[in-house]
């Protein structure tokens, strides 16, 4: 079998467009080998390099991107990591946008948008040009409900590593009034909060207050003796109730098994009352959890000393 020739010097990362690497006096021959894979018209990428995986999709497409394109809507949300749906996440096309209202791309595997966006409204992230975040809550607008925009809202805002602030956030959906779907995001970001760590502590948050309980304080610290303050999820800072909502990872991580041991004991030694919420919980509009955070604080009102 005859050994691949290796390929020269060209600008890769990994991926490579087919005119670079004819600029480079690559055949087109060559091209074809096994040993790169053509995820998209004029894009090569090296099959060790390429997974099929959405980041193996973006990296390639990259290489034959125009100047004036970006990744955008559900795509962008992803490079972004916000929260969004399942469906979204599972899309099989990238979603690419024209800046300056230009053309659509049109490429297999690619769904184009034209947009108003200019230049000054891309930005790197990751590595791959998508618009401010701001702007990508605007394109999902038309897609999504209004919890799901909360949602994605609340992740542009998390507590760690936050992409933007409410005010931003409705500064352009303000200057995005006319766009489908304004009015469900304005009606979304009326209920966004700062600092939130997990889409599901979103859907318990709202889950509480369409259930008619007052609205809880977002990773509100706490202080429990001895200089030391911990965060709790869902806050009721009057009645000291905590609502903590226990993902996947808190059972199935041994060292995060253990550090919510020793946190709920120390939020219950220092006289809070504890309400723990899984997914099991959040069926029916979460009316269980709904129930049991209402009956502690309906006896925190009767009985709290504190």
């Amino acid at each position: 079998m005859r050994s691949l020739e290796p390929l020269p010097p060209i600008h890769r990362s990994p991926a490579f467009s087919v005119s670079a690497a004819a600029a480079a006096g690559v055949s087109s021959s060559r091209l074809r080998r096994s040993d790169l894979v053509a995820p998209f018209h004029g894009s090569r990428i090296p099959a060790a390099s390429f997974d099929g995986g959405f980041r193996s999709r973006c990296v390639a497409y990259r290489a034959v991107m125009h100047p004036e394109h970006c990744f955008s809507h559900a795509t962008a949300a992803i490079i972004y990591g916000l929260s969004v749906p399942r469906r979204m996440q599972e899309e099989a096309e990238l979603h690419v946008c024209a800046l300056n209202s230009g053309r659509a791309p049109r490429s297999t595997g690619v769904i184009g948008h034209k947009s108003k966006l200019i230049a000054d409204d891309v930005r790197v992230h990751a590595g791959l040009r998508v618009p401010g975040v701001e702007h990508v809550l605007c394109q999902l607008a038309a897609s999504l409900t209004v919890e799901e925009l909360v949602i994605a809202g609340d992740s542009c805002v998390r507590r760690t590593n936050p992409l933007s602030s409410p005010s931003r956030l409705r500064a352009t959906a303000e200057s995005a009034r006319n766009r489908p779907g304004a009015g469900a995001l304005r009606s979304a970001l009326e209920r966004v909060r700062i600092d939130t760590d997990s889409a599901m502590e979103t859907v318990l948050r709202l889950a509480l207050v369409d259930g008619g309980l007052p609205e809880p304080v977002v990773n509100r610290p706490i202080q429990v003796g001895s200089g030391v303050e911990l965060h709790g999820d869902l806050v009721y800072v009057e009645k000291r109730v905590v609502v903590e909502y226990d993902g996947d990872h808190h059972r199935t991580e041994q060292r995060q098994y253990d550090l919510d041991v020793d946190r709920i004991w120390a939020l219950e030694a220092s006289g809070w009352r504890v309400i723990r919420v899984n997914r099991s919980h959040l069926a029916n509009r979460a009316s269980l959890a709904v129930a049991r955070v209402r009956a502690a604080l309906a006896e925190r009102g009767r009985n709290t000393p504190y």
